[in-house]
């Protein structure tokens, strides 16, 4: 029988305040073919990251408040968020193993920027840490191998001076069946999965990966989507079809995406027509973006949504009158100094304009992604992605018996 984590932690305190216990608890780094674990961490300023053994499982003494002290040892080696952790002990990891069907020493990816190998067995150690349940397992799996996708650019997003952190996109049937947040407060406290799977992403990445703050993550000021960063599609209250339609999979089909992103800003629509409120996105973009992004992420309150498509429009006449309003002319830009700058993926003949009221995008833009999220009320919000990486989506493969 599965024992609940709180049912865990609640005898770890009590056996704990009385004598000294044992504690058997699993490696969450990377380990690599030569047998050597991935930490990044063993440098002369940290170093209590290098007293711990080379094994899976250690087992370590607790005098006082077994929680208190397996995270602080777990924070000084630099395996923690700042954040309370759960134990891996064996028996946790190993239900999380289960729940996926496939061996613990399975390899699922090799993860930059240091290489570590993700297999089934420590992507589990990370999830407990994080406080997933088993039947998250499947979509925290395929976000790894989202983000190991040379096109993601993992290497890059995790070692940039940049505040990017990455965003889950959960879309499909299973939002509904895993019980991911949708609706009201979607992006934001409250939902277990949402929030642990995320957080276990984030976790991987660090451990297993090797992006450490201040040794390979050089980000200058960070942001706290580090910590949580998850999104999942409300196709419920949506007017067109689930968003990974358009990346060629089939609307039944469970899909997670992943983008590196480096914030976001509410725009409200209360009060604006339709094409208003589309004009407040355009303007947006013309005055605080830089001149060239792979992704924006356009997140759509239902009702806006709903109001939008009754009127007509659909995802693809949006993104053509954004485009179009968005737009400034040459000798406004040039005074944002972006024909100075020489940026590569502003197309030559830009650079070769002579004429000064002449139309120029802001930004050039692959695409725009735009998703219905939360609850009701006219808010919105755009999430600009990290110009050096690229959105991929990656197909959730939901282990036999999962439901």
């Amino acid at each position: 029988m599965q024992i609940p984590v709180y049912a865990l932690a609640f005898a770890l305190l009590l056996f704990s305040s009385v004598h000294a216990a044992e504690l058997t608890i699993c490696n969450p780094t990377g380990l690599t073919e030569d047998g050597i674990y991935i930490d990044a961490l063993l440098q002369e300023n940290r170093p209590a990251s290098n007293t711990f053994p080379r094994a899976f499982t250690e087992t370590i003494t607790v005098k006082e408040d077994a929680l208190e002290e397996f995270n602080q040892l777990f924070l000084a080696r630099g395996w923690g968020d700042g954040l309370p952790l759960v134990p891996p002990t064996p028996e946790r990891v190993q239900a999380m193993v289960d729940a996926y069907d496939l061996p613990g020493d399975m390899p699922i990816a090799t993860l930059a920027p240091m290489d570590g190998v993700a297999t089934v067995e420590n992507i589990a150690v990370n999830a407990v840490m994080a406080g997933c349940e088993p039947r998250h397992m499947p979509l925290l799996v395929a976000a790894v191998e989202a983000v190991s996708q040379p096109e993601f650019n993992l290497r890059g997003m995790s070692t940039t001076t940049n505040p990017d952190a990455v965003l889950i996109i959960a879309s499909g049937p299973i939002v509904e069946k895993m019980g991911l947040n949708a609706g009201v407060n979607t992006f934001g406290r409250g939902n277990r999965a949402n929030a642990s799977i995320s957080r276990a992403l984030h976790l991987i990445i660090q451990n297993v990966g090797g992006s450490r703050v201040g040794i390979t993550d050089m980000s200058t000021i960070g942001q706290p989507g580090e910590f949580v960063m998850f999104l999942a599609e409300n196709a419920k209250a949506s007017p067109w079809p689930s968003f990974h339609t358009e990346n060629g999979f089939f609307e039944e089909r469970n899909v997670v995406t992943v983008a590196s992103v480096e914030g976001y800003a509410g725009i409200m629509g209360i009060g604006y027509s339709r094409p208003q409120y589309l004009d407040l996105i355009a303007s947006w973009m013309r005055g605080h973006d830089r001149p060239y992004r792979s992704d924006i992420i356009l997140l759509i309150a239902q009702d806006t949504a709903q109001m939008l498509a009754r009127e007509g429009w659909t995802r693809d006449s949006i993104r053509k009158h954004i485009a179009e309003k968005a737009k400034l002319p040459f000798r406004e830009w040039i005074k944002l100094g972006h024909a100075r700058k020489g940026k590569g993926d502003v197309p030559a003949s830009v650079y070769e304009t002579t004429d000064p009221e002449a139309l120029i995008p802001k930004p050039f833009l692959d695409k725009l992604t735009i998703i219905v999220a939360g609850g009701t009320g006219e808010k919105s919000m755009i999430l600009p992605c990290w110009a050096a990486g690229r959105m991929l989506s990656q197909e959730i493969r939901l282990p036999s018996g999962w439901e």
